[in-house]
């Protein structure tokens, strides 16, 4: 298995809804959330590694995004210059979600699924 697909309710600033979250190896590093309920085609690309560390640390995250798991439940902090919003989610959810990816490509071993056949050679420079 290369990718994975979840669905999970969620908490919005507008009531409740299912927003997608899916995973694939070739890009190992981010999970893409999907908010259709919002706005379709809205996509949020979300580090795995921020999700993880917000579940064993509680907080994780400054910027555009901030990450706070409490208890039973994960917020997603999100400003664009547009405006703010959040989402709260299950944590059962969302560490269910981080295992899957840890399934299919382990920590540590992200780079090892990434296409690098893209690379720009920068003359003198060795990689």
């Amino acid at each position: 298995m290369s990718a994975y697909t979840l669905q999970l309710p969620a908490l919005l600033e507008n009531g409740h809804a299912t927003i997608s979250a899916s995973y694939d190896a070739s890009e190992p590093y981010a999970i893409t959330f999907g908010f259709d309920a919002v706005q379709p085609g809205l996509e949020w690309l979300i580090s795995r590694e921020l999700l993880s560390d917000a579940l064993i640390y509680g907080t994780a995250g400054d910027g555009d995004l901030k990450v706070t798991a409490r208890g039973d439940l994960v917020v997603l902090g999100m400003s664009t210059p547009s405006g703010t919003g959040a989402i709260v989610l299950r944590r059962d959810d969302v560490d269910a979600l981080i295992a899957a990816t840890h399934r299919i490509v382990r920590p540590g071993q992200e780079s090892e699924h990434l296409d690098w056949s893209d690379t720009v050679e920068f003359p003198g420079v060795a990689l």
